[in-house]
């Protein structure tokens, strides 16, 4: 309902007829204002003195008509509300009336309610006539707005008619703002498509979206231009609500075209850099790298360029097939733009090389150029016929491809570097002399720390002097006035400082020569690692370049020194088993040859002793010829001894699992015991060589017969870790106990003395344990321990 006055205009034929309706009108709603006058003529002369907000006419009018009237009213206030109430009414002029656009149309009666009808008639026209108007407002003021917006916006009513674009629109869409009024947001002419180049149907169009579901919506999408160009737009869509409902949307719209370009080509670069890392050789990283250059980045002039010392300068390795096509040869570079970038190792841009101070061939038909450094390794470089050709985003995305190119060849050669140190490391697990060791680790130096001075010198204990066993001959040349480096605190600074190296222990690592305060200014290396290896020498890889070794050099040096110490003391402990195993091989040559001659020379002059005593007792009283077979026995059992004592000090070869039980009755019952008794208390499985074993049991039991009489009785019995043999003699003096085992030692006149001597290198050659201990009848008893036990059990 309106809060404040309503003026009205009456424009009437009839004056008396005017006054009335404007009483009643009054009457009917005090907020109405009516003034009434006479023709168009008088209502145009009211409307310039006063403001109205409604028109209220009579259709015949004697000037004219109401609609006539009406129109002309429109052109001057073309939003006031118009009435069109007359008594001359009919379907012909209520047409008209609606065709025109009045507010609305009554037709007078006699009725009471007609002015009632009316005053409603002129309250509605006026409170929707204030809508429109504020909603004008509204619209015009959000169309300044956005009029100041520094991207491109435009407003769709429901159709997707453009009803609005600001100045931006031009050069975000390509038409200008008349051209717009004709095009709807889903024209086929815009041909819109996804990212990927696939048609996007009308009802999922961002517009539509926002429309249908009230809500903002963010997209992207592509459009041509009536020009044929294809943009990448960044839409960014909301809706206008009236009373709930999407009266139109507004559209933010962004030419993303270069930047989707740069996103693109980033994402392909990042593709490519997986390529970059499964790459195996540098040859295969070149390649790719071109490749990319070319195919993402768009730089179809480029080439990767190795550093190859024997050309002494940078190698052309891959090359972009433009690069092949349009050039006549393809140069090694050793000075010029491209090996400055490479040993600043700073990118370089140039829109035109010929500005350049030292360019390579000043005839060259390039322009433009981009110059990225590949660390130690090389260079990428782009060409272009066309001055100014490269932007700083082809220069941040090469950036990137040669980052990740250097970064895949530094993987592929510490890769390659690696598989060469795993090889030389486990080929000095195979040397056999110190020199060979030595050669093989300063060779390697070479091929994986790069460089070719290095060396190994020794140290002479004897005459303090470290001494070259094995340099290369790059190092041997730089230090040809040194024979050694005697140790001398006050001599050559080079000698004391490998000296204080040496002794410290500690790997040392020297940047620059020229600026350490231990060494000349003038020494010939000017970079280098040392590694002491102690009781050896010292282990060193030189540079003439300062700061030649980086973390992965010192870390490749660290474990070259520490196998080839490893590989040094292996060598020296095989040398030294091989002369011990040399020697013990003499000295048992040496017994058996001393043992098969003493056998040989003693059984001649017994065989013919003998035949002659089996004569003369023949013809002779036997009883004076039984002392000399008596000594006959005696020698035969000794020559049989030595030849066991001989043999049995040899290593055991086969072993078994054997019966401890078993053994001691099988050899009981070979023996002649008198009156003697065995007792086995349990029996026990070992691994052992049971003809050894068998005969270490007779020799014990024939011992305890011997020792300890004819009735004796021998126990048998298991230990923790082995088992013992003892008797109820009367023991062995525990003074003597030290000697039993000795060669020769005997308690007897008949006794050889090789019996319990055989029985103890039988336990030796088993890698055993043999003590003397007195049994628990005060008798002797033998343990053995030390033995590989499988199984234990009580057997009495």
């Amino acid at each position: 309902m309106m809060d404040d006055v309503v003026q009205v205009l009456h424009v009437e034929r009839d004056l008396e007829f005017a006054r009335r309706t404007a009483e009643q009108l009054e009457q009917v709603n005090s907020q109405l204002q009516v003034t009434t006058v006479l023709g168009s003529g008088s209502a145009f002369q009211a409307l310039s003195n006063d403001e109205y907000d409604c028109i209220v006419s009579e259709y015949r009018l004697p000037n004219g008509t109401g609609l006539e009237l009406f129109d002309q009213i429109q052109r001057n206030y073309p939003n006031l509300p118009f009435i069109l109430f007359t008594e001359h009414g009919s379907e012909s002029i209520a047409g008209d009336a609606v065709t025109a656009g009045i507010s609305d149309y009554l037709q007078k009666s006699e009725a009471d309610d007609d002015y009632e009808l009316l005053a409603d008639s002129i309250s509605n026209a006026v409170t929707a006539n204030e809508t429109v108007i504020e909603a004008t407002r509204e619209r015009r003021r959000f169309e300044q707005v956005l009029k100041t917006v520094p991207s491109c916006v435009v407003q769709l009513n429901r159709d997707g008619q453009f009803v609005f674009a600001n100045d931006r629109a031009e050069t975000v869409l390509g038409l200008r703002q008349a051209e717009l009024e004709e095009r709807a947001y889903n024209d086929p002419e815009w041909d819109i498509k996804d990212l990927d180049g696939n048609p996007i149907p009308d009802n999922e169009l961002p517009f539509a979206r926002v429309l249908y579901d009230g809500e903002q919506v963010r997209d992207r999408h592509t459009i041509r231009w009536p020009d044929g160009k294809k943009r990448v737009l960044a839409v960014n869509g909301a809706p206008v609500m009236n009373e709930g409902s999407v009266e139109s949307v507004v559209c933010s719209l962004t030419d993303i075209t270069d930047r989707h370009r740069r996103e693109r080509r980033l994402e392909k670069l990042h593709e490519a850099t997986h390529e970059l890392y499964d790459a195996e050789t540098k040859q295969e990283v070149a390649q790719i790298t071109s490749d990319t250059a070319d195919a993402i980045l768009d730089f179809e002039l480029n080439g990767v360029h190795f550093y190859d010392e024997q050309a002494g300068g940078l190698k052309p390795v891959a090359v972009s097939d433009r690069t092949q096509r349009v050039t006549d040869e393809l140069v090694t570079f050793d000075h010029g733009i491209a090996w400055e970038t490479f040993q600043s190792g700073k990118i370089r841009q140039y829109d035109d090389i010929h500005t350049a101070d030292n360019i390579y061939n000043p005839e060259t038909e390039f322009r433009s150029g981009l110059y990225f450094p590949l660390g130690e390794h090389g260079i990428l470089l782009a060409n272009s016929t066309q001055r100014g050709d490269f932007d700083d985003t082809d220069v941040s995305l090469g950036q990137l491809l040669a980052e990740n190119a250097k970064s895949a060849l530094d993987r592929v050669e510490r890769e390659r570097r690696l598989a060469l140190l795993q090889e030389r490391t486990s080929a000095l697990m195979q040397t056999t002399t110190t020199a060979k060791t030595v050669d093989l680790t300063v060779d390697a130096a070479a091929e994986i720390l790069g460089t070719s001075l290095s060396g190994f010198i020794q140290e002479d204990e004897r005459e303090e002097v470290l001494r070259p066993l094995s340099t290369t001959d790059a190092l041997a040349a730089e230090f040809s006035t040194y024979d050694g480096f005697v140790y001398d605190t006050d001599g050559d600074p080079i000698s004391s400082f490998l000296w204080d190296v040496y002794n410290s222990g500690t790997p040392e690592y020297v940047g620059d020569a020229s600026e350490h305060p231990a060494l000349p200014s003038d020494t010939p290396a000017r970079s280098a690692l040392l590694y002491p290896l102690e009781s050896y020498g010292l282990l060193v890889f030189a540079a003439k370049a300062p700061d030649a070794f980086d973390r992965t050099d010192k870390r490749f040096g660290w474990i070259l020194a520490s196998t080839l110490e490893t590989a040094l003391e292996r060598v020296d402990r095989e040398r030294l088993l091989r002369d011990q195993t040399q020697k013990l091989t003499r000295q048992n040559q040496q017994l058996e040859e001393f043992a098969q001659t003493v056998t040989h020379d003693l059984r001649n002059p017994l065989q013919v002793l003998r035949g002659t005593l089996d004569g003369v007792r023949k013809t002779t009283d036997a009883n004076h010829l039984d002392r000399g077979y008596r000594a006959l026995d005696r020698m035969e059992t000794l020559i049989d001894d030595v030849l066991m004592l001989a043999q049995e000090g040899q290593l055991i070869d086969d072993t078994e699992m054997v019966s401890l039980a078993s053994l001691a009755d099988d050899c009981w019952d070979v023996l002649e015991t008198a009156d003697a008794e065995l007792m086995i208390n349990d029996d026990m499985e070992f691994e052992a060589d049971s003809g050894r074993v068998r005969q270490l049991l007779e020799n014990l039991f024939a011992n305890a017969v011997t020792h300890a009489g004819t009735d004796v009785t021998v126990t048998v019995g298991t230990l923790t870790n082995g088992f013992f043999v003892s008797d109820d003699g009367s023991g062995i003096d525990p003074v003597e106990r030290n000697q039993i085992f000795t060669d020769g030692y005997t308690s007897t006149r008949s006794g050889t003395g090789f019996g319990l001597s055989i029985v103890k290198q039988i336990a030796d050659a088993h890698d055993w344990d043999a003590t003397i201990a007195e049994s628990p009848s005060g008798g002797a008893q033998i343990e053995f321990t030390g033995l590989d036990v499988a199984s234990t059990q009580t057997d009495n």
